[in-house]
C-alpha cells in the first residue's frame, strides 16, 4: 500500500501553499515549486479565492510577490468564490457570505473582515500607502490588471495623505497628498523615488 506524505507542497489547497510562502517557510526550491503549484492550483479553480480565513488576507501579498498580474487576475475575478462577484450582486460592503443576504448558511454580516481583509492591499500596494515611522510615509503605488484607475485616503494622526493613479494616453500618472508637518518617500513602478514634503504632486511615467 502506498502512503501519502502527511505533508505535502503537490495539492490544490490554496491555503497550504499561500501561508508557507508568505512566512518565508520554504528552502529556495520548495520556494520555486510551491509558486508553481499555487499557479497550477489557481488555473485549476478558474483563478477563484479558494482559501480560508486565515490565508485570504494573504493570498494577493503572495501573488504580487511572483507578478503583480496574478494578484490583479485573482482580485479581478467575478465568479463565485471571487471578490467582485459581491458588487456585482450589489453589494456596497463586503459580506461575510458570498451570496450575502441571500444566503442559505443562516445569518451572515455584511461587512465582514475575513474577505474584507482585502482592503489592506488595495491601500499599501494597489495605491501604495504604507506608515514608515513618526511623521513619514511610504508610497509605492503597484497599477495593474484591466484597472484603469485607483485611489485610497487614509485618515492618519498627522493628518489625511492620498494616494491615486490613473492609466491615460499610454502612461499612468500618479496624484500624492501628504499633509502638514510629514514627508513621504514616493516610490514608482519605474524605480524612481524622491521625497515629497506637505501639498499634492502628480507625476507621470
Amino acid at each position: 500500500m502506498v502512503t501519502k506524505p502527511r505533508f505535502t507542497l503537490d495539492t490544490d489547497r490554496q491555503a497550504k501553499l499561500v501561508r508557507p510562502l508568505y512566512m518565508d517557510l520554504l528552502t529556495g526550491e520548495q520556494t520555486a515549486y510551491a509558486q508553481k503549484r499555487l499557479i497550477q492550483a489557481l488555473e485549476n479553480y478558474r483563478w477563484r479565492l479558494g482559501t480560508g480565513f486565515l490565508s485570504t488576507p494573504l493570498i494577493l501579498y503572495v501573488l504580487a510577490e511572483m507578478d503583480i498580474e496574478y494578484a490583479y487576475r485573482l482580485l479581478e475575478n467575478e465568479e463565485i468564490p471571487g471578490w467582485l462577484s459581491m458588487p456585482k450582486s450589489g453589494a456596497v460592503t463586503i459580506w461575510e457570505g458570498w451570496e450575502g443576504p441571500k444566503s442559505d448558511s443562516g445569518i451572515c454580516s455584511l461587512n465582514h473582515y475575513s474577505k474584507g481583509a482585502v482592503c489592506e492591499w488595495l491601500f499599501d500596494t494597489c495605491c501604495g500607502i504604507r506608515m514608515d515611522g513618526e511623521n513619514r510615509f511610504v508610497i509605492a503605488p503597484r497599477p495593474g490588471g484591466h484597472l484603469t484607475h485607483a485611489k485610497a485616503r487614509y485618515d492618519s494622526v498627522y493628518g489625511t495623505i492620498e494616494s491615486g493613479w490613473e492609466k491615460k494616453d499610454g502612461k499612468t500618472v500618479f496624484t500624492v497628498a501628504v499633509p502638514a508637518n510629514c514627508e513621504v518617500l514616493v516610490r514608482l513602478p519605474d524605480g524612481s523615488e524622491r521625497v515629497q514634503k506637505p501639498g499634492t504632486a502628480t507625476y507621470s511615467i
